[in-house]
């Protein structure tokens, strides 16, 4: 019976509610009030992802493209002087590099690169081809956070949410809070990052294509900033 037919029912045919059904009355919304608002308090609050999670994500990612950055700079610079001190030029690849990253400060050349790298030109040259790699896996997981946003609006509904997560072989988990989500993300990035495996992350990439997600024109100008 819902609510009108109770309250038909307490008027009666004369149209007028005694005191006492009125008292009845009232006590009854009372009650379905306060058993709504329990409910409400008893039942948790489940978080959808969105823009905060989108956001966090490829945030967290940013944050890391610009440590591989520094690392990659520093590498860079140090295996130039090191060819300059025997008298030779570098390498093109060292030169046509497209990833700029100038440090605040700027130490010693000569006793910074001799300290840090104590095997010369070939300590150099080995820590910057790592640091290479290392920014290219960084940078494209960060080109899969911003494909898998397929409509552009800087935030994971549901379904693209889930489509990140699977596209890995993960179980995709419902119903999670804003950090939860978060950590579901961040821990593909950190879980693959290590021994930078590309051919996961070129899987999980081809498997977002295949669903009809794109690198759009939107998506290229947030990765090439990422780039300066």
């Amino acid at each position: 019976m819902v609510f009108d037919d109770i309250l038909g029912e307490l008027i009666g045919d004369s149209g007028v509610m005694s005191v006492q059904n009125r008292f009845f009355c009232w006590s009854s919304i009372g009650g379905l009030v306060a058993t709504l608002l329990l409910f409400q308090a008893v039942v948790p609050v489940q978080a959808s992802p969105g823009t905060e999670v989108f956001q966090s994500f490829t945030q967290y990612i940013s944050v890391q493209i610009g440590k591989d950055k520094q690392v990659f700079a520093e590498a860079d610079r140090c295996t130039a002087w090191f060819y300059k001190q025997m008298g030779k030029k570098p390498p093109p690849a060292a030169q046509a590099e497209k990833i700029h990253f100038v440090p605040i400060s700027q130490p010693d050349v000569a006793a910074d690169c001799a300290t840090r790298y104590p095997t010369g030109l070939v300590g150099a040259r080995e820590a910057f081809g790592q640091a290479q790699q290392r920014l290219s896996f960084s940078l494209t997981f960060f080109q899969m956070a911003l494909i898998s946003d397929g409509d552009d609006d800087h935030a994971y509904s549901t379904q693209e949410m889930q489509d990140v997560v699977e596209s890995f072989d993960r179980t995709y988990l419902s119903g999670q809070s804003v950090d939860q989500y978060v950590s579901q993300l961040v821990g593909l990035f950190e879980r693959h990052r290590p021994e930078l495996q590309f051919p996961v992350l070129m899987a999980s990439m081809q498997t977002l294509m295949d669903k009809g997600y794109r690198l759009t024109k939107a998506d290229q100008t947030a990765l090439n900033r990422e780039l300066e």
